[in-house]
């Protein structure tokens, strides 16, 4: 919850002065991103970000705040080690999976509620907050972050993660390198639609298994679009699209679920355990994937996540591994 202006005035003015008096600790916990091409510029940039505002921002911004998992995603990706960043939404840490990227970075609050005390305080001061959210932009957090460092919106909730990359990259001044990203990307996709073999055109189904039960990754969500690209077909059932990542699916009609290949996670790397959950429905036992050894468990934060590089790069590899070819 936001506290008074004063106070956050006075946390960003002790952190001003820490900072002033800590060059060394500065230099040591600031980000090793390569230079960009423009990287002898010496002047702040005026950049446009997602939302359409003009955002002055400095040349090459050495101390950044990743306030969603996109944003810390991508930041990676492009070698940028952020200063702070949000919680995920699995618990006190950063996404699983980004975890050992990021070993020291300072968390600065919830994904959608960011501590703009614990950001003011922050040694070195940031000089750019990345704002990237599957909400809607707050006008007034937006303002109270602006009061620490420049506020760049990513991304919307209707971007997809290409997007949101592309975002990153144009706050720090980076974008060549995301270029050069997507074009992995892409090459990784050819690699691993080549791989598939007899399962280039197999039917997969996506599933997220909750404690309160299953559901399917709409079509737009970030893991089916991938599947897309590979040329894979989803069961006629999951064709939806609509506001949300997912659809819940009641016990009574996990046939919607079926298909030749049904990949399985949770919001948390324990795969295994949305198969132990699935396992005790008699239903589950008549899918056809699961007759046939076919159900991969996976972790689901990349998976059902809204994505970046570094999640993408995982969802191709638990592909290949699974469909590809001996």
């Amino acid at each position: 919850m936001f506290r008074s202006r004063n106070l956050v005035g006075a946390v960003l003015a002790g952190a001003l002065a820490l900072t002033a008096c800590s060059p060394g600790d500065a230099a040591s916990t600031s980000t090793s991103a390569a230079p960009s091409s423009a990287a002898q510029d010496s002047g702040p940039r005026e950049i446009t970000d997602a939302s359409g505002a003009k955002v002055t921002v400095p040349a090459n911004p050495k101390n950044v705040v990743a306030l969603a998992e996109t944003d810390l995603d991508a930041a990676i990706a492009l070698g940028v080690t952020p200063v702070g960043a949000s919680k995920s939404r699995q618990g006190d840490t950063v996404a699983g999976y980004l975890s050992a990227k990021v070993p020291n970075v300072k968390l600065v609050g919830e994904i959608t509620e960011p501590d703009v005390e614990a950001i003011a305080a922050l040694n070195p001061k940031p000089d750019v907050i990345l704002y990237g959210h599957f909400i809607e932009p707050d006008p007034a957090q937006i303002a109270d972050l602006n009061a620490i460092a420049p506020v760049v919106i990513t991304s919307l909730v209707k971007d997809d993660w290409k997007a949101s990359l592309k975002g990153v990259a144009a706050a720090l001044n980076l974008s060549a390198k995301a270029d050069e990203v997507l074009k992995d990307y892409d090459k990784k996709v050819k690699e691993t639609k080549d791989a598939l073999g007899a399962n280039a055109t197999a039917e997969v189904s996506l599933v997220r298994w909750n404690p309160q039960g299953p559901s399917y990754l709409q079509k737009q969500h970030f893991a089916s679009t991938i599947v897309s690209e590979l040329g894979l077909k989803r069961p006629q059932g999951q064709q939806t699209e609509g506001t949300g990542p997912s659809e819940p699916v009641s016990l009574e009609k996990l046939d919607v679920l079926d298909a030749d290949w049904l990949f399985l996670g949770t919001l948390n790397s324990d795969g295994a355990s949305a198969l132990a959950q699935a396992e005790q429905n008699p239903t589950w036992t008549q899918l056809k994937a699961v007759k046939d050894k076919h159900v991969v468990t996976v972790d689901g934060v990349p998976w059902t996540s809204r994505g970046g590089p570094v999640a993408a790069g995982i969802v191709l590899d638990d592909i290949r591994k699974a469909l590809g070819k001996a």
